[in-house]
């Protein structure tokens, strides 16, 4: 279970990161770490502020009328991720939405079959009425 840093943050508040294994505070509170603390922070501000890799504008777009045109959305997105192309944030979104996505498709498939049922016992009734 990890517990929390036991000091409070400039601000009051008390800090939510994670304390260090055998120690009550986290690496940013610890003053033997913190040449390591600055370091995080400036690892930190870089990853932040690096924008996410994503396809250029005019990249056509991919067709997801389909489960296999979603397929194949998913595994090109997967092998960009592979290759550094895109950012895997961007990925996880693009797979976030595909799940989204695929289960609308499905929906829109049961409705469809339940569409042609119920036009078909209607005709089944009617022809039956009309015989009697």
């Amino acid at each position: 279970m990890n517990r929390k840093c036991q000091l409070l943050k400039k601000n009051g508040m008390s800090c939510s990161a994670d304390a260090q294994v055998g120690k009550s505070v986290c690496i940013f509170h610890d003053p033997e770490r913190s040449s390591d603390a600055v370091r995080a922070r400036r690892a930190g501000g870089i990853a932040r502020s690096q924008p996410a890799s994503v396809l250029s504008h005019d990249t056509l777009e991919q067709p997801l009328r389909c489960v296999k045109e979603v397929s194949i959305l998913l595994g090109d997105s997967i092998n960009r991720v592979r290759r550094g192309e895109i950012d895997p944030r961007v990925a996880n979104t693009v797979g976030y939405l595909s799940a989204i996505l695929l289960k609308a498709l499905e929906q829109g498939e049961v409705e469809e079959r339940l569409s042609k049922l119920e036009a078909a016992v209607t005709r089944e009734k009617d022809a039956g009425q009309g015989h009697q």
